[in-house]
């Protein structure tokens, strides 16, 4: 009897422990997912962004001076809506720009993204003067998004950047 008790409690050990190990490869195959899709939103995004223009005060040839950009980035508000980014003719007027992005699976992903200028020698640096190089940033958030350090806590987002050079 104290056999059968002992291969018992052995056996309910057992179960326990592959139980929650089943449990963990399902958390870590969501977590998987939910980086992958949302990776793979920031990239379409990226994307969107760089197919525009580099700048709408000048779209014509190669000019020798920088200056020649527009230098307040963001929309111009000749019709570019906020909001819409159909509306939108080059990459700075996604400075700023909010967007969602809904699944099936995970719900909403949330985009925000920036554009600045950076110097070549300094591209994780920006500069408040034009020149012939901007940053794209679009960061993703998602509450499946957790903190590898601390799955209790959502993580800031998958940050992506993407470097242009008008010549």
């Amino acid at each position: 009897m104290l056999m059968i008790a002992f291969a018992m409690a052995l056996l309910g050990k057992l179960v326990l422990s592959a139980n929650g190990v089943i449990n963990n490869a399902e958390v870590d195959s969501l977590e998987s997912e939910s980086i992958n899709t949302a990776t793979a939103i920031g990239q379409g995004m990226i994307e969107r962004i760089g197919v525009k223009g580099y700048d709408d005060v000048f779209f014509g040839g190669i000019d020798t001076a920088a200056t020649a950009f527009k230098a307040t980035l963001g929309r111009d508000g000749v019709g570019e809506v906020a909001g819409k980014d159909t509306t939108f003719d080059d990459m700075d007027d996604y400075a700023g720009f909010l967007d969602s992005v809904a699944t099936p699976r995970f719900g909403k992903f949330y985009l925000s993204c920036g554009v600045c200028y950076v110097n070549a020698t300094a591209p994780f640096d920006s500069t408040s003067t034009q020149t012939f190089m901007k940053r794209i940033r679009v960061t993703v958030t998602n509450s499946y998004l957790v903190d590898p350090a601390d799955p209790r806590k959502l993580s800031g987002g998958i940050t992506m950047y993407k470097l242009v050079a008008y010549r």
